[in-house]
């Protein structure tokens, strides 16, 4: 059994090269050749969880578990938020192929999905990106956006500025601009991608206009959202796997209970997109968004993809 750890996927596995492998996991998940059942999170003490997350793909035969603390406060300790590891293993004979560091591989097949869910849904052509986040999670999505599109501008905002300034000081490319004013950051953007740690929303509807493009990554659990009730009722709505969704989407779980949105409000999955069983973006001024929960098999489809690529 190989064990890899982040600093070996860090600079040798990109997100680009993810994407493809990423569009392959959500046609299983939708086409039901993929199993991922409800995820356990327990909470340790007030500084974080431990997560569990299982499950199997047919194609490649794999399963395995992911096992994680979920710790928001300690990147500000130069850690990640999500420690822990990948346990990858073949299906046909059971064997154990490879334990992975999670925190890289968790990050880079998130933003994977996010330029996938870009791609199929976002205007054609995108140039004026937003990145709602300075944490790990942001960074992987604007080396995603780089390496996946040609923009023109990609605006960094931030509650901290300084965490802002400094993740566009280490990526240092002339296309990023930091935008301490939420606002601006957003108006005229093409896409806006949310990557924070917020439990509670940040960004109102009343700020998204014709023809955007949202992915809301940052908040995965029932009790955390980025987006007020207005912007549920503005988004026409993906998600990465509806089973998920109703569970775990505390954006539309809230505005069900708020009565902003009704209970039949139409949710579609990625994959079926991505297989055209379902219509993606109908318009140029709909307002689409992707919601991202992040699932194991997209961990075991990365996870095989590293192990087969770093030998």
């Amino acid at each position: 059994m190989k064990i890899i750890t982040a600093k070996q996927v860090l600079g040798r596995i990109t997100v680009a090269e993810l994407v493809p492998v990423m569009e392959a996991a959500m046609r299983d998940v939708s086409a039901g050749a993929a199993l991922h059942p409800p995820r356990f999170a327990i909470p340790i003490n007030d500084a974080g969880r431990m997560g569990l997350m299982y499950g199997a793909l047919r194609n490649p035969p794999l399963h395995g578990a992911k096992v994680l603390s979920l710790y928001p406060g300690a990147p500000a300790q130069g850690l990640s938020s999500h420690q822990g590891f990948v346990l990858l293993f073949e299906s046909e004979q059971g064997r154990p192929v490879a334990a992975i560091e999670a925190d890289a591989l968790t990050a880079l097949r998130t933003a994977a999905v996010s330029m996938l869910a870009t791609r199929a849904l976002a205007r054609p052509d995108p140039r004026v990106f937003t990145v709602c986040g300075a944490g790990e999670q942001a960074e992987t999505h604007v080396q995603g956006i780089l390496q996946c599109f040609e923009p023109s501008e990609i605006r960094i905002w931030a509650r901290r500025p300084e965490a802002a300034h400094a993740l566009a000081a280490h990526i240092a490319d002339d296309r990023l601009r930091v935008t301490e004013d939420l606002a601006d950051a957003v108006a005229g953007a093409d896409v806006i991608t949310t990557a924070t740690s917020s439990r509670t929303a940040f960004l109102a509807g009343s700020a998204l206009a014709p023809g955007q493009h949202v992915n809301l990554v940052g908040a995965s659990l029932a009790d955390s959202r980025e987006v007020d009730d207005a912007a549920v009722a503005r988004l026409s709505m993906f998600t990465d796997s509806l089973e998920s969704s109703g569970r775990e989407s505390g954006e539309i779980l809230d505005a069900k209970a708020a009565g902003a949105i009704p209970d039949d409000y139409a949710v579609k999955e990625l994959g079926a997109v991505l297989s055209g069983q379902v219509a993606g973006r109908l318009g140029d001024d709909e307002i689409t968004g992707y919601k991202s929960h992040g699932l194991i098999v997209q961990d075991l489809a990365a996870g095989w993809h590293i192990a087969e690529t770093l030998g």
